[in-house]
């Protein structure tokens, strides 16, 4: 037995690498970059959104120009042609 463990092992030596854990800091960074991420992504939806409403509305808006031109042309205060309500 003891000339057993004398014995050199078979096939050479054999070398182990010891990796670290990732720390709770790198944890941390990962989940504020990610929610960082979502929110970015949140407003780039909604910054598209915002302007493809605002291009739909403003091609509606040339398309049929004012629905009522006799009433946006009459301001407060002055006297109108017709329509009038007196009292």
């Amino acid at each position: 037995m003891l000339e057993l463990m004398q014995q050199d092992p078979p096939g050479g030596t054999v070398i182990v690498k010891i990796i670290d854990p990732p720390s709770e800091i790198e944890g941390l960074a990962d989940v504020l970059i990610g929610a960082l991420g979502i929110a970015g992504a949140g407003v780039a939806i909604a910054v598209v959104a915002a302007l493809l409403f605002a291009g739909l509305l403003f091609l509606y808006r040339l398309k049929f120009s004012d629905p009522f031109p006799s009433a946006s042309g009459q301001r407060p205060g002055e006297e109108s042609t017709g329509g009038h309500i007196t009292r």
